[in-house]
């Protein structure tokens, strides 16, 4: 379902419960039955000696990911809703319910390690300016991913993420996304935005920032989320030390590449709150010649290897680039559920 676009938004400022535990971990499930396993013996094999809750609140999955979690993972405290609400409000679900002094969004296809719970509340403990702060993410193999964290979305940003600067030159351009070399290092970094994949948040800065925005269905509400945090004077952290292992798409790649386009969608949203029609137009063009690069670069390799992920991850940034293209002179819908048989990026 999709209604028409609006740049007003009043965010809920929540009564959470009274924080009883350590730890809220909320979970939120579109059919991730092949993932759920390992991230929850992973995330119980992390809690260590805090006091942990884990709640997932599943998006009307019709795979056999609440019978699996009900018959393994009993702990677990189930909320199912009758439809795909998206990411925004599922997660908001969850937060409402938390009784954790912090709160821990955690996609159903990524595993922590063994230390990463204690880590991440011990640095948040001695960082009470710390609003919200993140992992190093990372592929089975351990490649880092780069949209783990990195910069609020402008036309400086969104040029140097297309022209490649912000990998050339990481100390100097700032782009989208940080760049995959400063991870590798050990110290916080501080950065406008953490992903949703794996942020924890600490319970002040929601009750003081606000819940997630639900205009976001799917990506860019973590983006957003985290400027109102700094807008209302807390700081977000990287912090490359912790690394979480991400199967990135664990959901959304069960609907194909165009499906990733709605991140093009959630940014157009995003744009609009902040510039006008003209201004948003030229950082779409600028992004779709990012995204047209990303495209060729892809493509020609799938040329040459005939390796099957070249080939999805062209057809993933020629399905960024279309939805570009068009969001330049149409702006995105606000997408408040969805089912199998809805587009989201060709709308």
């Amino acid at each position: 379902m999709a209604v028409e676009p609006s740049t007003s938004f009043t965010p809920e400022r929540p009564a959470l419960p009274p924080a009883t535990k350590d730890l809220s971990v909320i979970i939120v499930n579109w059919n991730a039955a092949a993932y759920l396993p390992a991230a929850l013996d992973a995330l119980f094999a992390a809690t260590a000696h805090l006091d942990v809750e884990v709640l997932l609140v599943d998006n009307a999955s019709t795979d056999n990911s609440l019978t699996l979690v009900r018959e393994r993972y009993p702990q677990v405290t189930i909320i199912a809703n009758e439809s795909n609400r998206g990411f925004a409000a599922a997660n908001n679900q969850g937060i409402r319910r938390a009784r954790g002094r912090y709160i821990l969004l955690l996609n159903p296809d990524t595993e922590l390690p063994p230390q990463a719970l204690t880590r991440f509340v011990s640095f948040m403990d001695a960082h009470p300016q710390v609003g919200a702060a993140g992992p190093r993410l990372q592929g089975p193999t351990g490649k880092i991913q780069g949209g783990a964290a990195g910069h609020d979305p402008s036309l400086s940003a969104i040029f140097n993420f297309a022209t490649f600067l912000y990998r050339l030159f990481p100390h100097r351009f700032r782009g989208l996304w940080l760049t995959r070399s400063l991870y590798e290092g050990s110290q916080p970094i501080d950065v406008d935005w953490v992903s949703g994949a794996s942020m924890l948040l600490r319970r002040e800065a929601i009750e003081t920032a606000g819940l997630m925005n639900e205009r976001y269905f799917m990506y860019s509400e973590d983006v957003e989320l985290c400027r109102r945090m700094r807008a209302a004077g807390w700081q977000i952290a990287c912090l490359p030390d912790i690394h979480v292992t991400h199967h990135i798409g664990g959901s959304s790649r069960q609907l194909g590449p165009e499906f990733y386009a709605h991140n093009i969608d959630s940014l157009d949203l995003d744009l609009r709150t902040r510039y006008n029609s003209l201004q948003v137009a030229l950082m779409h063009l600028v992004a779709a010649f990012g995204y047209l690069l990303r495209m060729l670069f892809y493509e020609f390799h799938y040329q040459r290897t005939r390796l099957p992920i070249l080939r999805e991850l062209s057809h993933l940034w020629g399905a960024c680039l279309r939805t570009s293209l068009v969001r330049m002179f149409k702006p995105a819908p606000v997408v408040t559920s969805y089912n199998n048989q809805q587009s989201l990026a060709n709308d």
